[in-house]
């Protein structure tokens, strides 16, 4: 599972999501969001990222998973943008 899965699933189980959700689309302007805060020199806190995704996935809340996610979202964001960079 590739960095970008693995943060579109924590946040799917995180913050019940539809199955298709976040879709490809929806994850990178998730993670603009939060790359906006992390720029303005903040650290993204769970309600800065529940509001990212209750803003691109319409079916946030909706949804509920078997399991507990305990994964770090800024931590799975940061090896998906250090993933991306390296690719070019």
């Amino acid at each position: 599972m590739s960095p970008d899965e693995k943060l579109a699933h924590s946040l799917k189980v995180k913050f019940g999501t539809a199955p298709g959700e976040p879709s490809d689309a929806q994850l990178l302007q998730i993670k603009n969001t939060i790359r906006q805060i992390q720029s303005s020199g903040k650290a993204p806190i769970e309600q800065d990222w529940l509001k990212a995704v209750t803003m691109h996935c319409p079916s946030t809340g909706q949804y509920r998973y078997a399991g507990i996610d305990n994964s770090d979202l800024n931590t799975l964001l940061a090896l998906a943008i250090q993933v991306a960079n390296k690719r070019g």
